[in-house]
């Protein structure tokens, strides 16, 4: 018989992720590093939704759809981060959007203000998760119009199949109940 186990003891602080130490601006590229390891989690993901579709795997295709929502969860968190400490810093530091029409400063504008070499990384680290975002962007195009595909093609079997089946013939050309097609049926009760 298995002895019970006990309960760690619960810390408070245990339970709370801690947030990036330093500077607002440290703790910006902080969260950029993190944010862009995240898409980049997503982006190798997204290969493996790719090829779940392509196999028609269901059980692959359930566990990439696990890890994305689990991916997702973690940027939802490091954006709500990311806001903050943008907002902390544009209080701080009075920065003003340039684009006419922009709701607030873009993070080359927030980059601008930052001490050099901090600067350049943040501008840099920028650049790369805008880089990374358009990759993801266009990957999850590809797996849409892949999802497409496949649910047209299945579909097309399913016509196939039933109208296959249909004894009267009764189904239209693109595999729906024909309406105008008219079906007397009879049914032998002397035998």
């Amino acid at each position: 018989m298995k002895t019970p186990t006990r309960p760690a003891p619960h810390h408070p602080q245990a339970s709370k992720a801690p947030g990036p130490a330093g500077t607002p601006f440290e703790q910006l590229d902080a969260v950029l590093r993190a944010l862009l390891a995240e898409h980049e989690k997503l982006l190798a993901l997204a290969g493996d939704h790719g090829r779940a579709i392509a196999q028609a795997d269901a059980a692959a295709l359930s566990t990439v759809l696990i890890a994305q929502s689990a991916a997702v969860s973690r940027i939802s968190m490091l954006e709500r981060q990311r806001q903050s400490i943008v907002g902390e810093i544009i209080r701080s530091s009075g920065i003003k959007p340039t684009a006419k029409g922009a709701t607030g400063p873009t993070m080359s504008e927030v980059a601008a203000h930052a001490p050099e070499p901090l600067r350049s990384h943040l501008a840099s680290v920028a650049a790369a998760l805008r880089e990374l975002l358009n990759k993801l962007h266009r990957e999850h195009l590809a797996i849409r119009k892949a999802a497409e595909m496949l649910s047209m093609h299945m579909e097309g079997l399913m016509r196939q199949v039933c109208r296959g089946l249909s004894h009267t013939g009764t189904y239209a050309r693109c595999g729906s109940i024909d309406s105008s097609v008219q079906v007397v049926s009879a049914v032998d009760v002397r035998s």
